[in-house]
């Protein structure tokens, strides 16, 4: 009966002439038919749309719930201090000597494969013009005057005056890097235009300089009166290679690229020393930092470690020289780590 309730409201509303010719003869039953079936239809509708709309309810609230639970726990995470320990860059010495110092905060480098350690050569730029000329005198200058003060040519080189010199040069060789990325740092803030890439790659000379330090350290940790003379070099250095760099950044990068060919010359008289035997670094295993720093072998020799800090050397002895060779506002051409 429902059902042809249905079928009689369907027909009367899409073909009227139907209802009028039912009612005409005589079967106005038609009409109490559809409101029957209409009333059936919803009483039997009726809870399911009512349990599915109670359900949709109960889904939103629920996700209402997670969506609140989620914004909490990012809350309290952010609000979280976390343990210094547990953070690679405040681990403990003895941690970082039990080699559980992964360099999670380490700037990207080059990675040099054998061929290349094996390959640097002792280069010169022949200087051209004045500016030149100058950056490389003063180089000469302060690398003699140096090597006469600490006795390196006329002294037997020992372990102990070795490491003195590496942990003394590399305190002031990452001075430049960091000085040039600030005064450009600094110029394209204040002059509101862009760096085009330079400050990236002096940030990275400068932290890969102070890895050679951090290795360095591994071996030997100097005392107060050598980093009483740390801290004076340091303090003279730092401001006159700033001033230096505000008045002309071509001599600066000329006179890093000259100092660079200088450490060369030094990483490989210290493999000399090594190969023949003087230096006991042959058969001595490398630090731990070092071998996470420039992913040597688990087997790597101290050796090793010096032939990757000589391609270091090496390498910026290339950069600055080409730094120096563009102008300041041309694209700095080393992408990040090359």
């Amino acid at each position: 009966m429902a059902v042809a309730g249905l079928r009689l409201m369907y027909h009367g509303l899409t073909q009227p002439g139907v209802m009028c010719k039912l009612t005409h003869h005589g079967a106005d039953v038609g009409v109490s038919a559809v409101k029957t079936a209409v009333t059936r239809t919803w009483a039997l509708q009726f809870p399911k749309r009512l349990n599915s709309t109670q359900a949709y309810n109960s889904q939103v609230k629920e996700n209402y719930a997670k969506e609140a639970e989620n914004k909490i726990n990012k809350t309290n995470k952010i609000n979280e201090v976390p343990q210094l320990q547990s953070i690679d860059h405040f681990r403990s010495s003895k941690a970082q000597k039990q080699g559980k110092d992964n360099g999670a905060y380490i700037l990207p480098h080059p990675i040099w494969s054998e061929e290349e350690l094996n390959s640097v050569e002792i280069t010169h730029r022949v200087p051209e013009n004045f500016t030149d000329k100058a950056a490389f005198y003063s180089v000469k200058i302060l690398r003699n005057s140096f090597d006469i003060f600490s006795g390196f040519n006329w002294r037997k080189r020992s372990e102990k005056q070795w490491l003195r010199r590496i942990i003394f040069l590399e305190t002031v060789a990452g001075v430049p890097g960091m000085m040039a990325a600030m005064v450009r740092h600094l110029n394209s803030l204040r002059r509101m235009q862009r760096d085009h890439g330079w400050i990236h790659t002096l940030l990275e000379e400068a932290e890969n300089e102070r890895m050679h330090l951090m290795t360095a350290l591994q071996i030997r940790k100097p005392g107060l009166a050598f980093r009483g003379c740390v801290l004076l070099a340091q303090g003279v250095f730092v401001n006159v290679f700033f001033v230096s760099y505000l008045i002309s950044p071509y001599f600066c990068h000329r006179f890093v690229g000259y100092l660079e060919e200088e450490a060369v010359k030094t990483y490989t008289k210290c493999l000399q020393d090594i190969d023949s035997g003087s230096l006991p670094w042959k058969n001595s295993p490398a630090p731990p930092i070092a071998k996470d720093y420039w992913q040597l072998p688990p087997d790597a020799m101290m050796r090793d470690v010096i032939l990757a800090i000589r391609a270091d050397e090496a390498h910026h002895r290339v950069v600055n020289h080409t730094l120096g060779s563009l102008k300041e506002d041309e694209p700095n051409p080393y992408g990040p780590g090359r």
